[in-house]
């Protein structure tokens, strides 16, 4: 499925152009050649239609894996500020983050599966609340059992893609050595796909698949810090507006961002 999805599944929802020859192009490519990752080019996928979120990604396996970009990132991110996203998603390649994290699920919902198991013997062969495990009356049983354990454990499967994200920031980069452009492009995004800047250390516990945008920005200072290299940015352009124009563009009377990924 991953590997039609770009050629097959998603072309049925957005059209796909190929990125016309050029500076970013190739600065694109040789960034996936520096991280081993071969594609098969640089396409543009017109989200305009559909959203004013932004997104870039690395999309499909093997012999179908390419370079996609949101023509709403491409009409307002510069070309370093488009190579450091693209780095991020790149790092997931070279940590080999996508099979950490259905590994990582796959072993999470066993476990769900077994727990609920033992629970549902319980309640009907020692406390004796139900006639069978057929019964029909265990279904609610089961549904508070599930959303249970989803409350235990959605906080651990959180907080190791927030691990994940982290490793793929700091891969960015290490990968760019673009500080300026990172903070740049994260705060951007805070405002056009409409992100929480800061949230609460418990909302982000329980419910934050991604580090908060605050956090992200520290990062690369810290990054800055040990490398030695310049990492401020005017507070203006660091700070995420109120308006919904990303930091540092001029409003041009588009609508409210879609809240997205």
């Amino acid at each position: 499925m991953a590997n039609l999805a770009p050629v097959l599944i998603l072309p049925l929802f957005y059209k796909f152009t190929p990125l016309p020859e050029g500076e970013l192009t190739q600065r694109l490519i040789a960034l996936a050649e520096r991280a081993n990752t071969r594609v098969r080019g640089v396409f543009t996928m017109h989200l305009s239609s559909k959203t004013t979120a932004a997104n870039a990604a690395v999309m499909g396996l093997g012999n179908t894996r390419r370079i996609v970009l949101g023509d709403t990132m491409l009409d307002r991110y510069t070309p370093d500020e488009i190579e450091v996203v693209l780095a991020h998603e790149l790092g997931h390649h070279v940590h080999r983050d996508i099979w950490k994290l259905i590994i990582s699920q796959s072993l999470l919902t066993l476990a769900g599966l077994y727990l609920i198991n033992v629970g549902l013997h319980w309640a009907v062969e020692t406390q004796h609340y139900y006639a069978s495990l057929a019964d029909a009356g265990t279904l609610p049983f089961v549904f508070l059992l599930t959303a249970i354990f989803g409350l235990i454990v959605m906080p651990i499967g959180n907080g190791y893609s927030r691990l994940l994200e982290d490793q793929a920031d700091e891969y960015a980069l290490q990968a760019t050595r673009k500080v300026e452009a990172f903070k740049r492009a994260m705060t951007r995004l805070a405002n056009q796909n409409l992100a929480e800047v800061e949230p609460s250390a418990l909302v982000e516990f329980l419910f934050h698949s991604h580090p908060s945008v605050r956090k992200r920005l520290k990062h690369a200072d810290e990054f800055a810090a040990r490398h030695d290299l310049k990492a401020s940015i005017s507070e203006e352009s660091s700070a995420p507006a109120s308006s919904t124009e990303p930091a540092g563009m001029p409003s041009n009377g588009s609508s409210t961002p879609d809240t997205a990924h």
